[in-house]
């Protein structure tokens, strides 16, 4: 320990006796391990960390449907089924989305939350802070209007006070007794990830007796936590032979008796899993770049120490003796940058807060635990032996006799220069592995935005509207109100068409219903396709920009005592009518017993959820016909939607101050946010891709250099025996570009293997795009250029006299 601690000070002197090198080394060091460090709290925080439940492991959801990964809704009955025949889970229970206009205390709100099972909090194993959470008997359809609501609406709407269990709260004019008050630390990333962020919990409030609770009615969500000791293959297993059985009794609802069981966290985290691990890769090849420079500096530097290295060993030290000093000194390095890059990582956390998409931040606040602590300090010691081992290794393997009788500026050997050399290859290899990423991932970006969305995106104002309440308690009030907000919003100055539709595109929401074929029926209902249904008034086809291609659109006279009519996107068309007119075709939308519907137009796809999803099955019905007091307003502007905000909101609560008008936005900013994923991981991949081109160039860069000081005599004589600049100028740079070509051709091949595993982020391009890479390329092979042809520049103006005379 004692000969440590004096190895340990000596390192740290000579690092203080040679500032510039240390202060350039422990910069580098802290942009590389800082980047690492910030994108790791990201991951650890969205990735790794558990969820803030009691035994989080243990809570699973279930699903008959799975799509990539995601599972789907279910049905109450089948849920119920499920409840009572399985022995795996010790709770299960149902969510949905759900929410109301909050009136009776100041300003109409709309309130977002969930309706859940009775039991739902004690799944989660969390309790009110006050009153209580829901008892089996008010899960029922006449008992289930209570509410357990969250802190900041106790102190928002209630000024926190502590008497306000037991008072009622009034959503869309129906009154609601206040049962609980959720702790001011609870966060329901069930509503968060699945829907919206909760304020407001209140029961299910099912019976198998109720239309909308049918086994194939899927607007369910089943959670349920595991037994202690159950295993999450077991419960799959017994699932597995529970719905066989289901199948057989109800053949016609269950086509296959498929069932998917998923940990909860993965479902929350599994889309965002690529892209993260995408950038912690991208890190970690800046990091490396980094290291080789780190290493090239040391090596440098080596070479002052020859001599000293040289008494060293000739006092009697071993070379695992030089060897550990020299290792202590990189690992001091290492630390002084890990020190460095944590403070770096503080700030380009919250960057990354700020920059990131709202759901890729809804599971876990991002911050330093000990988790993060730990990589750090890991990270930086494998950094400290990494750069640090093989410099160390070189001097101590270096000709003691020869080194003594050499200046210490002679050259250090073909070895050395090697070694050098392949540091560089090196970090052109990694930075064309990134550039290549980054390249692939602007091009698919710019193949998105280049995506019709199949309306125009411009002038176009969205807001939502809910009617709710007891004024609108019949479908004539409903219609009414919309029909009479459109007139209103259509007379204002600047407007040009306005329209309602139940589902906005890029808005989040998607409802889906069945589409059943009068003329080809099927002998099993639940394999008939599903469509996107859409109500709609009149105008907001026109509002929209959406083509009608061919029939009518809706007209007034298309009211709910009219006959039924619908509207199908041209997707639908050909699918299910190829070769065949569809218009004059009858369909049902919903179940089998749902009313027929005549087709009476066709219209162009839609893009309704992002832009890379293709449209499938789409299909529009009268609002009119098709009630929802849950309605999305559209308002085609003349000039900047933006500029109308408020003469729309007036407009509207002229009409009905109770009204909310919520979730203002312009479709541009829409289209942004559906995007947002992608471009925050271009983003990031562009700026490490950058950092490691300019890494690599300033690598190459000093290498040249050190090659010309090392070769100074040599290009004296040279320009002495009558060699012309451009000869000095080729030869530097053709020793360069050597190594250039070595790098760009691994980098290549590096990046064709490594791309390939990118192919879930692209859109519309291959990961072997032909044309990214030779553009890469061809960028690298011109900026490594640059680098070498600035000491080639300098190579030319060597004085033959001045450097023979030092010679």
């Amino acid at each position: 320990m004692q000969t440590l601690w004096q190895d340990l000070r000596f390192g740290a002197r000579m690092l203080i006796k040679q500032p510039g090198f240390t202060l350039i080394a422990v910069i580098t060091l802290a942009l590389g391990i800082g980047a690492n460090t910030a994108i790791f709290s990201v991951v650890n925080a969205v990735l790794l960390r558990p969820l803030p439940y009691h035994d989080s492991d243990r809570l699973v959801m279930l699903s008959t449907n799975e799509k990539e990964g995601v599972l789907g809704n279910t049905g109450y009955t089948t849920l119920v089924d499920w409840r009572e025949r399985s022995r795996s889970f010790e709770r299960m229970v149902a969510i949905r989305s759900w929410g109301g206009t909050l009136t009776g205390q100041g300003e109409p709100e709309v309130m977002r939350g969930l309706r859940v099972s009775a039991d739902y909090f004690k799944l989660l194993a969390v309790s009110p802070a006050l009153g209580r959470d829901f008892r089996v008997e008010e899960d029922r359809p006449d008992t289930r209007f209570v509410v357990v609501i969250s802190h900041a609406l106790w102190q928002r709407r209630f000024n926190s006070d502590p008497q306000a269990v037991g008072k009622q709260l009034i959503l869309s004019d129906q009154p609601f007794t206040i049962v609980g008050v959720m702790p001011p630390g609870f966060t329901d990333f069930l509503a968060a990830n699945f829907y919206e962020a909760a304020e407001v919990w209140a029961p299910v409030g099912y019976d198998i007796t109720q239309p909308f609770a049918c086994r194939d009615c899927q607007h369910l969500k089943a959670i349920a936590r595991l037994k202690p000791g159950v295993t999450l293959a077991q419960a799959r297993t017994e699932m597995s032979g529970i719905m066989n059985v289901m199948a057989r009794e109800h053949p016609k609802i269950y086509a296959t008796p498929a069932i998917s069981v998923a940990r909860l966290q993965e479902q929350f985290v599994g889309p965002l899993r690529p892209a993260l691990y995408l950038l912690l890769v991208a890190v970690g090849l800046v990091l490396l770049i980094a290291c080789a420079n780190i290493a090239n500096l040391l090596l440098a530097r080596a070479s002052g120490r020859a001599k000293e290295m040289a008494i060293r060993a000739a006092l009697g030290a071993g070379q695992w003796r030089i060897v550990l000093q020299l290792l202590l000194e990189s690992l001091l390095l290492s630390l002084a940058g890990a020190g460095a890059g944590l403070l770096l990582a503080l700030w380009g956390t919250e960057l990354l807060t700020s920059l990131s998409p709202a759901k890729m931040l809804q599971l876990q606040p991002v911050g330093t635990d000990a988790r993060v602590l730990g990589f750090t300090l890991l990270v930086s010691l494998l950094t400290g032996l990494l750069f640090g081992l093989a410099p160390a290794w070189q001097a101590a393997r270096q000709d003691v006799q020869l080194a003594l009788k050499e200046s210490a500026k002679s050259s250090s050997g073909k070895r050395q220069r090697r070694l050098r050399e392949s540091f560089v290859v090196a970090e052109i290899v990694f930075a064309l592995v990134l550039l290549a990423g980054a390249g692939l991932l602007i091009r698919s970006l710019v193949r998105v935005l280049d995506t019709t969305p199949g309306f125009e995106t411009r002038n176009l104002l969205t807001m939502l509207v809910p009617a709710g309440g007891a004024k609108y308690n019949e479908t004539a009030q409903v219609s009414a109100f919309y029909t009479e907000a459109i007139k209103r919003l259509e007379a204002l100055p600047g407007v040009e068409a306005a329209g309602i539709v139940s589902n906005l595109p890029f808005g989040g929401d998607m409802d889906m219903s069945g589409f059943h074929v009068e003329e080809k029926p099927r002998a099993n209902p639940a394999e008939a396709p599903s469509a996107e249904r859409y109500g709609i008034s009149p105008a907001y086809l026109r509002a929209m920009g959406i083509p009608l291609l061919r029939g009518r659109g809706f007209t007034e006279q298309d009211s709910a005592n009219a006959p039924f009519v619908a509207l199908i996107n041209r997707t639908a068309a050909q699918r299910i009518w190829p070769n065949e007119d569809p218009l004059g075709r009858r369909i049902r939308l919903g179940g089998i017993n749902d009313s027929l519907r005549s087709i009476v137009g066709i219209v162009g796809d839609v893009n309704h959820y992002d832009l890379e999803t293709p449209p499938d099955l789409q299909a529009y019905v009268p609002h009119a016909q098709w009630t929802d007091s849950y309605m999305q307003l559209v308002v085609r502007t003349a000039a900047e939607p933006g500029a109308l905000t408020g003469v729309v909101r007036q407009a509207i609560h002229a009409l009905d101050p109770d009204v909310p008008v919520y979730k203002v936005s312009t479709m541009r900013q829409l289209l942004s946010a559906s995007v947002a994923q992608r471009r925050f991981t271009l983003l990031l991949i562009a700026v490490f891709a950058a950092v490691a081109l300019l890494l690599a160039a300033i690598g190459l860069y000093g290498v040249m250099a050190y090659s010309v000081t090392q070769r100074t005599p040599e290009i004296g004589i040279r320009l002495a025996l009558g060699a012309q600049s451009a000869d000095v100028l080729r030869l530097v740079v053709g020793q360069g570009l050597k190594l250039v070509a070595l790098g760009v051709a691994l980098g290549l091949v590096a990046a064709l293997a490594l791309t390939q595993l990118m192919k879930t982020l692209l859109f519309g391009v291959s990961a072997t795009d032909p044309l990214t890479f030779t553009v890469i390329a061809l960028l690298l092979t011109f900026v490594a250029l640059l680098a070498c042809w600035i000491p080639a520049r300098r190579a030319t103006k060597v004085d033959p006299m001045i450097a023979l005379r030092c010679e």
